[in-house]
């Protein structure tokens, strides 16, 4: 009976060993790399350096989509809007007049780099609509990806 207490306490150890012996308090999570307990507000763990994505209010503030999505609202609103944009349109408008093919795609950057730079004049035509479609097939892509819909 002797040999039988030293392995009942060694697994009691052991079960002990595994969790730290320490009990979670409502504000902390474990790292989710290093296991070590941190506060659950947390965005990168003190002990191992590893940002943190798993807690529910994370994901939550972070992505604004909780675990179902996997993309913030923000950028889903942004893909969106711009995989609802018509292809063949943003197509004339790269040929036609350059900065407003990239101004219809949300790139307002490119269409005042495009503007100033005379690019219009130049490669423009052929560049910007090709360069117009791929922003609007990625925008659809990624948003397929994630299982949004546009």
């Amino acid at each position: 009976m002797s040999s039988n207490d030293p392995d009942t306490s060694e697994d009691s150890s052991e079960v002990e060993d595994s969790t730290g012996g320490k009990e979670l308090k409502a504000d902390e999570v474990y790292c989710t790399s290093c296991g070590e307990v941190i506060k659950e507000e947390a965005e990168i763990c003190p002990e191992c350096g590893v940002r943190q994505f798993s807690g529910e209010g994370r994901e939550s503030t972070d992505t604004g989509r909780g675990s179902s999505g996997g993309l913030p609202d923000s950028r889903v609103y942004e893909l969106q809007k711009l995989a609802r944009k018509d292809v063949g349109t943003a197509i004339a408008l790269g040929f036609l007049l350059t900065p407003a093919g990239y101004w219809y795609v949300d790139e307002v950057g490119l269409a005042v780099l495009n503007f100033l730079t005379f690019n219009y004049l130049l490669l423009g035509f052929i560049i910007v609509p090709i360069h117009s479609r791929k922003i609007i097939k990625d925008a659809r892509q990624e948003l397929e990806v994630h299982g949004e819909t546009w």
